[in-house]
């Protein structure tokens, strides 16, 4: 969605990158939200909860979490010349601004190479989109995703790496121990990534902290 309203922004007020940004920035974030809430709500009906308490829980999150990130934020990333260095790779932030800069400046601005590759990924992963649907069963699952080579080309190659490497985990377990699989693959990866996102955080503001302490001293 998001995309889509920058796509159409970059039509409705051309050259424009802050409109662009900024209308496709709140369509992404309003449907994400909505997304993450409606999740939240069904894991409380499945566990019984209360919806009241859970609406009013959410309500309160706007005002503590905005109280939260936003100082965090200015506090972990000093300037924005820090998005997309390999502290903060920031991926996401990187496509943004990409076909920011591209709808601003048009395709007179990109190279050659790049607009060729513009071209060619946009034929595979239509392609690998309509595959499926003319393989038989069987050979299905040997077309590569179209979501996962789009995502490859968007961060660092170990990334990559950390994801093959834990779907290669996931398909040993599953083929050998398929009741392990069925009860701890999912929470087991999702406590990976959350913990390690954790401990990213906290080394880089560890330096600060202690800046903080011997400076008091």
């Amino acid at each position: 969605m998001g995309k889509v309203t920058q796509l159409t922004y970059g039509i409705i007020a051309p050259r424009q990158t802050t409109t662009n940004l900024m209308a496709a920035c709140i369509t992404a974030g309003v449907a994400d939200s909505s997304s993450d809430l409606l999740t939240d709500l069904k894991s409380g009906y499945v566990l019984g909860a209360n919806p009241r308490k859970q609406f009013l829980a959410q309500f309160m999150g706007i005002f503590v979490g905005t109280a939260v990130t936003v100082p965090s934020f200015y506090l972990l990333v000093p300037n924005a010349a820090s998005l997309g260095t390999d502290q903060w790779p920031a991926p996401a932030a990187q496509v943004w601004a990409g076909v920011a800069r591209l709808l601003a400046n048009g395709f007179e601005s990109l190279h050659p190479t790049a607009r060729w590759s513009i071209l060619i990924g946009g034929v595979l992963g239509i392609v690998l989109v309509l595959l499926p649907r003319w393989l038989p069963a069987k050979l299905r699952n040997w077309v590569p995703s179209p979501m996962g080579l789009g995502l490859a080309f968007t961060f660092h190659f170990y990334y990559g790496l950390s994801m093959f490497l834990g779907g290669l985990a996931q398909w040993a377990v599953s083929k050998y121990y398929p009741k392990t699989d069925k009860i701890y693959t999912a929470p087991v990866a999702s406590g990976l990534i959350a913990g390690e996102s954790l401990m990213g955080v906290f080394l880089i503001l560890l330096p600060l902290l202690v800046a903080a302490l011997t400076g008091g001293f």
